[in-house]
């Protein structure tokens, strides 16, 4: 049986969270262990990882989010009953993102686990 609906409906939930920095809607959707983990951070070069609370309170202060993007969900892949790995492109007015975002079940309920995004500056 396909769960394809209820993961789209994590990841959508889990963008229009951050797009509209409601932190509430973010702490229900985000896994208690998620990680965010990427490569650079603006300006600054390296690899970074934040933690639910560091990313909540990320989302909180406007660092990120707050700019409505487009959505496309580019694949779902199921990994049994509990995971899904979920392939994503959003675009604001400035930037694009390609994420691979890792949503896991428990207790019935789809919560995101791991964001890994790819973001680049628009030209």
């Amino acid at each position: 049986m396909t769960t394809e609906p209820e993961i789209e409906k994590c990841v959508l939930d889990f963008i229009r969270a951050g797009d509209h920095n409601d932190v509430p809607a973010l702490d229900r959707v985000l896994h208690k262990l998620y990680q965010n983990v990427q490569d650079g951070f603006f300006e600054r070069q390296g690899l970074f990882r934040f933690s639910k609370a560091d990313y909540k309170k990320l989302v909180g202060e406007k660092t990120f989010g707050g700019v409505p993007r487009s959505i496309d969900i580019r694949s779902i892949e199921e990994f049994g009953q509990h995971m899904a790995l979920v392939r994503v492109r959003l675009e604001s007015n400035k930037l694009i993102f390609d994420s691979l975002i890792v949503t896991v079940r428990e207790e019935g309920n789809w919560q995101v686990l791991y964001n890994f995004p790819r973001v680049e500056v628009k030209a």
